[in-house]
């Protein structure tokens, strides 16, 4: 859902993704899948939140480093 529409350009690097709630309302699902799929895409290093301001889309360098600089981590 997010990542294809991040993928496709309808979120670019450093605008808002939707809200946990607004996930829940969109596409008809559990607090918990929200929960869960916001996690998974901050993990991953697509997305980052801001406290108090929401989540917005990382960088594509931020999301997918160098082969070199990520196996020098």
């Amino acid at each position: 859902m997010i990542r294809e529409r991040i993928a496709a350009g309808v979120y670019r690097p450093g605008s808002r993704v939707p809200s946990e709630n607004d996930l829940m309302q969109e596409f008809g699902i559990a607090r918990m899948t929200a929960h869960k799929v916001m996690r998974a895409l901050r993990e991953e290093g697509t997305i980052y939140t801001v406290r108090g301001l929401g989540s917005f889309v990382s960088q594509p360098s931020d999301a997918n480093p160098p082969e070199d600089e990520a196996s020098s981590k």
